[in-house]
């Protein structure tokens, strides 16, 4: 449910939902329905659904935006989110940062940049510092729109 600032869920919004899991040992996406995205509970169930070998993860794009991405190894769950002043807006990425135990800046302010597990693809190739730069870079491009 949308707070006071925070839009009602759209899923015109959802520029795409998948899970990406290993079957024979390859990597292989599944699209999930855009109705997962209202919620981080539905989006995490949805993805905790599709089998895999290995690791499966979960992918958010919302409103070319912010995007989340969920990684599951058994029952634990590593977040991840471009753009936590998303939250000022939407529910998902508040629910996010409160799953991450993240609020606002000390001194009332929303808080900008990525938040979470940014070693979330780390083992994949993507080093933490790489994912880093290119949500600056979506974040600079969002802003010369």
């Amino acid at each position: 449910m949308a707070q006071a600032g925070q839009a009602s869920f759209d899923e015109a919004f959802v520029d795409f939902a998948v899970a990406v899991y290993q079957e024979d040992g390859r990597w292989a996406v599944a699209p999930l329905p855009p109705h997962v995205a209202e919620n981080l509970e539905l989006f995490i169930a949805a993805v905790r659904q599709q089998l895999s070998e290995g690791p499966t993860l979960g992918l958010l794009g919302l409103g070319d935006e912010y995007f989340i991405a969920l990684r599951l190894v058994g029952q634990e769950e590593r977040l991840f989110i471009s753009e936590r002043a998303a939250a000022e807006e939407d529910a998902v990425a508040a629910q996010v940062l409160e799953h991450l135990g993240l609020s606002r800046d000390q001194d009332g302010e929303p808080a900008q940049g990525p938040a979470g597990d940014d070693a979330i693809f780390a083992d994949l190739g993507l080093d933490p510092l790489e994912l880093q730069l290119a949500c600056e870079q979506l974040l600079d491009e969002r802003a010369l729109r």
